[in-house]
């Protein structure tokens, strides 16, 4: 048995001599274990020459070290049980461990130790959150990926089944990021889940998914009872930086650590009415500071949010010759901050007069925006009725459906092409996955790069609906490279990392 096995005499000072008489066994050196599970180990106690004890000469003491934790306090050090028999409930966080076991001899203070290794993970861990719509109501599905098999299991309505609850609503969205409390100012990651009645709020630093509240409880004004997002587009990186448009038009900003929370409308210019902004709204995401884009759909123009700021700027142009965001006439169709290498914004627009559509792209510095290109699209396949958009973050493609068929738009060449038919199947969603903050994980970059197409048969909505990955290429047609199915009609998808 390859562990750590000490025996040491307690002088109360913690200054040890060694003194091997008690020999620990039945404990293997290493465990995997699962948060929120039931964990047990069935240790056996003997004298060194094979003469057995008497356990209640004993007292025992089992306990985690996390070695990756600098902090000598209850969270690098946690006691699980003070029997020789394990038997828990695993609370600890998914991480590696050092688990020891200390045997007190009652009657000379003599202490034996042994230490084994304890992986602690989830079985809800990371993965793909998958929200369904079934008869026009919500189920969150989850495809957890298994750090043994290295492969995805599926879990099929993860919130009746862990969380014990029926969320009311047809389905809106699902998102992960890390988030900081407002109330507590604690760190952790969240998870929400958006219908058209409610949203609620899971605190899922210990993947698990019982403590969770209302969206309404996080908003610091009176909100109606049916209240909801609309939209939350997170900063992308670690400390809450986030931006909510509710079911009242109010478009807030939250920043824990600056001081800035859910509640005040900040959709108004300064001294100004509340705006009607658009559900696109584009951030400079992964930035240090809070950076969005919007677009004031009555008066058809682009305003910018910027920092702890609680009104909108109207934006200037470096180049008004190309394009003047603060005058438009045109109205916004899709809107994206897109991590290509030169990262920067696409803005799709319409004209009302004859349906024509224009490309903006363009980056920032502070309130200015330096256009890129301003360029009419050519329309063979109908683009100005797309159903879905999703811009590629490695080439810059845009992704555009109608029906059963994926476009490909390529800026650049301004080119379109027939990208994708899935014949009779419908599409009910298209998307690129932002990372929120594991960008050093290789596995996380490679499915970052893959279009997502969810699909489902409308003769059978509610059990034939799939989630394709696709591989794209600098040319050629995208290729398929996974696929998972039992699913219902996929409203949105996003990544517990």
């Amino acid at each position: 048995m390859n562990a750590f096995q000490s025996c040491q005499k307690d002088l109360g000072n913690y200054t040890y001599t060694n003194f091997d008489s008690l020999k620990i066994s039945g404990i293997d050196t290493a465990y995997l274990a699962y948060n929120q599970k039931t964990f047990q180990i069935r240790p056996n106690l003997a004298l060194i020459s094979g003469e057995k004890v008497d356990p209640s000469n004993y007292t025992y003491e089992w306990y985690t070290i996390n070695p990756s934790s600098a902090i000598l306090n209850a969270e690098k050090k946690k006691v699980l049980g003070n029997n020789l028999v394990l038997d828990t409930v695993i609370s600890l966080s998914p991480a590696q461990y050092l688990l020891h076991l200390r045997v007190t001899s009652k009657s000379d203070k003599t202490i034996t130790e042994f230490v084994t290794k304890l992986s602690v993970t989830s079985e809800l861990g990371n993965g793909w959150l998958v929200l369904n719509d079934i008869d026009g109501k919500s189920r969150l599905d989850m495809l957890n990926y298994n750090l043994t098999t290295l492969k995805y299991d599926p879990y099929q309505d993860i919130l009746k089944n862990f969380a014990r609850i029926d969320i009311s609503g047809s389905p809106k969205f699902v998102i992960f990021f890390n988030d900081r409390d407002a109330v507590t100012s604690k760190y952790a990651n969240r998870v929400y889940v958006g219908t058209d009645k409610t949203t609620l709020s899971f605190n899922n630093q210990e993947n698990t998914w019982t403590d969770f509240r209302n969206l309404k409880k996080e908003i610091f004004r009176t909100t109606p009872t049916d209240y909801y997002a609309e939209v939350i587009q997170p900063m992308g990186r670690g400390g809450g930086s986030a931006y909510i448009l509710d079911s009242e038009g109010v478009l807030m900003h939250q920043n824990v650590t600056q001081n800035m929370v859910y509640g005040a409308t900040i959709n108004r210019l300064n001294g100004g009415v509340r705006l009607n902004i658009s559900k696109f709204i584009a951030v400079n995401f992964g930035a240090n500071t809070a950076y969005a884009v919007v677009f004031d759909q009555k008066n058809q123009r682009f305003l910018v949010h910027n920092s702890t700021n609680y009104t909108l700027l109207i934006p200037g142009s470096s180049d008004p010759e190309i394009f003047r965001p603060d005058d438009m006439k045109m109205e916004l169709v899709y809107m994206e901050r897109v991590l290509t290498a030169t990262n920067q914004f696409y803005a799709l627009l319409k004209s009302p007069a004859n349906n024509r559509l224009r490309l903006f792209r363009f980056t920032h510095q502070g309130a200015i925006f330096n256009p890129l290109a301003a360029d009419d699209i050519d329309n063979p396949y109908g683009m100005e009725s797309a159903e879905h958009i999703a811009a590629d973050p490695t080439f810059g493609y845009i992704y555009y459906t109608i029906g059963s068929k994926v476009y490909q738009y390529d800026p650049f060449n301004k080119k379109h092409s027939l990208a994708i038919d899935l014949g009779a199947r419908r599409i009910s969603k298209v998307k690129f996955q932002k990372l929120v903050y594991n960008t050093g994980n290789s596995r996380y970059n490679e499915f970052a790069k893959k279009l997502i197409v969810c699909t489902y048969d409308p003769a059978a909505p509610n059990t034939s609906g799939k989630m394709d990955f696709y591989d794209i290429s600098l040319s050629g047609a995208p290729k398929l490279s996974e696929s998972y199915s039992g699913f219902g009609k996929i409203v949105d998808v996003s990544y517990r990392e």
